[in-house]
């Protein structure tokens, strides 16, 4: 009798590969999905923390009022100074975004606004992201003191 070379896998060692496949993906993809949300939540909060922080240091450079030490952002002065973001909360530009450090193509300037609080000189920052945006939302994210 001949004897037959048997190499390879059979149809069940390949079917059971794959379904053990099946599963770890399963459980794999819902965890990094959630990691990924996660990550772009905290990316948006530390942004909206980083822009009310460029609004305070640009409200208190306005403040000393000499061009020597500080030169006051032109963008600063449309959105703060000439509206009054002091007594109320002031719709963004896209320049005043740029200026403060973030994308324009990642921030909805029309729906979102920042208000100084006299007294303290802290900023309440309202940012609301775009659809499609680095931050995958249209959220709004608070920065500074609110």
């Amino acid at each position: 009798m001949k004897k037959l070379n048997r190499k390879g896998f059979t149809l069940v060692e390949l079917l059971a590969v794959i379904i053990i496949l099946a599963i770890v993906v399963g459980i794999t993809i819902p965890a990094v999905l959630t990691t990924i949300s996660s990550t772009r939540n905290k990316a948006f909060q530390t942004a909206a923390d980083s822009a009310a922080n460029w609004f305070e240091r640009e409200y208190q450079a306005w403040q000393i009022n000499d061009s020597s030490i500080a030169k006051v952002d032109p963008s600063f002065t449309a959105v703060c100074i000439t509206k009054n973001c002091r007594t109320a909360a002031q719709t963004l530009t896209d320049a005043a975004i740029v200026a403060a450090g973030l994308k324009s193509a990642d921030i909805d300037a029309s729906k979102s606004t920042i208000k100084i609080n006299e007294s303290t000189g802290r900023a309440c920052l309202k940012l609301t992201g775009k659809s499609g945006g680095a931050y995958q939302t249209t959220g709004s994210k608070n920065g500074g003191v609110c």
